[in-house]
């Protein structure tokens, strides 16, 4: 498959474009420039402020909170003796303990498929032919989370695994089982918390001192922002507690997340998973652009010529679906890029061309938007000089595909202005702004306005003399400023800022190519879905809040590992030239 991507018209073309331009006269005065503002007082303090260190580790709270660590740690110390003698000494675990990451991956699905069978053979035995699907999936559930269980037990970041396969569980819980399917994610939540518990009591040679990292004040520091917004503007407390807990509450995931990475190997192998998941959601997609699946008149405009059709896969929405895609494109080719293995490379490769191909096919202009940013970001991150190719290929699709090029050029027209003023973004970006000049410090309340809680409650706001019907704002910061006023939009941009940045300085932090490799990814796919934001309610839908702070976790994870090991180095070499001028003082 790269042999034949190699050999390629289009690959020959840009290859020819790419060297034109190194030897055109544009390139040398980018070079001059380049030099230029390497040399300037403005580079070095920007450089000095991007590489700095973590000055969490040395506050007052970071040695409070090692403090309590340490107390409870000696607590669990006599529990961890006996867990560990009962469960790592059982035939399962010592069974288990010696095959690999992808042998755990083969296992889960090969018990999850013996499961539904099972299901089928008593559904056709015993009971009524029509139930057949209901018992397949009853059985395969029960079995599953038998073996889930078991093997989480054992390896706890098995557990990341099935969150990163979040869209999966939901689709089938929620066509299947939807009596579970509005809990299932708080209850598995829950359960990754005792899940933290038993890693500190049976896994004790992995916790040794507190994991922390440089997101851990931004986040806390927001959550407290949306309490102290809670506190003092809540015009109806239970659905003001309500919005709180929908903004606040995904987040968490981060704390479990960055507790459950066990090494940078182990977020390598749920980075995978999720991209093997996210994958064949993509090949899904393209099969549903293919046959032209059925979708409701309002996801294209009226006067809009040239879409068939938009593809969603196994989610509601195609722009959520552009979200999730853009997110993992990515990871998937950073994963690519980073592995040795010819045959990995070819797997997570086409998963990435997939993905970009489905992407394609959603016709989601903002999450077009959010790709096309979180290109340019992986671009910069590794060449900067990739970045012309890179636009002219776009420029390309935008030129041969005609679907892709109309609704670029339709969102520039008379036509799509008016429909938009007349109820589309624009009228709800500005009715909006409206709301908040009314509110400008905290907003309407948390839960009142533009979002999923307020259009549950079915809630209207008083402007000029009229009440106005809520909506989605398809714009969630927008969506924040007029819930929490300005001081929740700071403290929302402020969080985001802090992701990219210290996404960005784990970067440059890591060492090892793969690793390199795996955190420009998820640098470049978490930027995107944050642009994306600006033009949808993203972090709206509980699995792109959940996968992003995911994501998060995992690359402050690798972020934290990669700190230890540097500081245990600096030990080791500290203890050898200490040995040695010992030595030499007995000597």
């Amino acid at each position: 498959m790269l042999e034949i991507l190699k050999g390629s018209f289009f690959v020959r073309c840009l290859l020819w474009l790419s060297v034109a331009y190194d030897r055109s006269r544009l390139a040398r005065l980018v070079k001059r420039m380049a030099h230029i503002w390497h040399k300037s007082l403005v580079f070095k303090l920007l450089n000095k402020y991007f590489n700095r260190y973590c000055a969490y580790e040395h506050s007052l709270l970071y040695k409070a909170l090692s403090r309590i660590t340490h107390l409870i740690d000696r607590f669990m110390r006599p529990l961890g003796r006996k867990l560990n003698r009962l469960f790592r000494g059982s035939i399962f675990c010592r069974a288990v303990r010696n095959i690999s990451g992808y042998g755990l991956t083969v296992l889960i699905f090969g018990i999850v498929v013996s499961g539904a069978l099972l299901g089928g053979v008593l559904g056709v035995a015993f009971w009524d032919i029509g139930d057949l699907a209901v018992d397949m999936v009853l059985v395969m559930g029960v079995i599953a989370f038998i073996t889930a269980a078991a093997l989480v037990l054992t390896d706890y970041t098995v557990g990341l695994y099935i969150l990163s396969a979040y869209a999966v569980i939901d689709f089938v819980l929620r066509n299947y089982v939807p009596a579970f399917a509005g809990m299932w994610d708080e209850a598995y939540f829950l359960g990754l918390v005792l899940l933290c518990v038993w890693k500190w009591a049976a896994h004790r040679h992995d916790c040794r001192g507190m994991v922390y990292s440089p997101m851990d004040m931004p986040i806390l520091g927001f959550m407290a922002v949306m309490v102290f917004v809670f506190l003092v503007n809540s015009p109806d407390p239970k659905i003001s507690l309500e919005g709180l807990r929908v903004v606040v509450q995904y987040i968490l995931w981060y704390y479990v997340v960055i507790r459950l990475v066990k090494n940078n190997d182990k977020a390598v192998l749920v980075s995978r998973f999720f991209a093997v998941v996210v994958g064949l959601m993509a090949l899904h997609g393209i099969y549903q652009f293919i046959v032209g699946v059925e979708m409701p008149a309002g996801w294209v405009d009226q006067n809009e010529a040239g879409v068939r059709t938009r593809v969603f896969s196994i989610l509601t929405s195609p722009n959520i679906f552009g979200s999730l895609l853009t997110l993992g494109a990515p990871v998937s080719l950073g994963l690519a890029l980073g592995e040795k293995n010819k045959l990995l490379k070819i797997i997570f490769g086409g998963a990435a061309l997939a993905m970009m191909g489905s992407l394609l096919f959603t016709f989601s202009r903002g999450a077009w938007i959010g790709f096309a940013v979180a290109f340019a970001v992986y671009v910069l991150i590794k060449d900067a000089r990739l970045l012309a190719p890179g636009i002219i290929a776009a420029v390309l699709v935008i030129l041969l595909v005609p679907s892709v090029g109309n609704r670029i050029t339709y969102m520039l027209s008379p036509e799509y202005i008016e429909s938009s003023l007349r109820g589309g973004r624009l009228v709800r970006w500005m009715t909006g702004a409206r709301v908040l000049s009314f509110f400008p410090a905290f907003g309407v309340g948390l839960g009142h306005f533009g979002g999923a809680v307020a259009m549950n409650h079915g809630l209207s706001t008083l402007l000029d003399g009229e009440y106005t019907e809520t909506f989605y704002m398809d714009n969630y910061y927008l969506k924040t400023a007029v819930e929490t006023g300005i001081v929740g939009l700071a403290a929302m941009l402020g969080l985001m800022y802090c992701v990219i940045i210290n996404s960005l300085r784990t970067v440059s932090a890591v060492s090892g190519k793969r690793m390199k490799e795996l955190s420009a990814g998820i640098t470049a796919g978490l930027t995107g879905v944050i642009v994306h934001n600006f033009v949808e309610n993203v972090f709206e839908v509980p699995l792109m809040c959940t996968v992003f702070w995911l994501f998060v976790g995992i690359i402050m994870a690798i972020w934290y590992h990669e700190r230890r090991d540097r500081i245990r180095e600096m030990r080791n070499r500290e203890k050898i030239q200490l040995t040695s001028i010992e030595e030499q003082k007995r000597e």
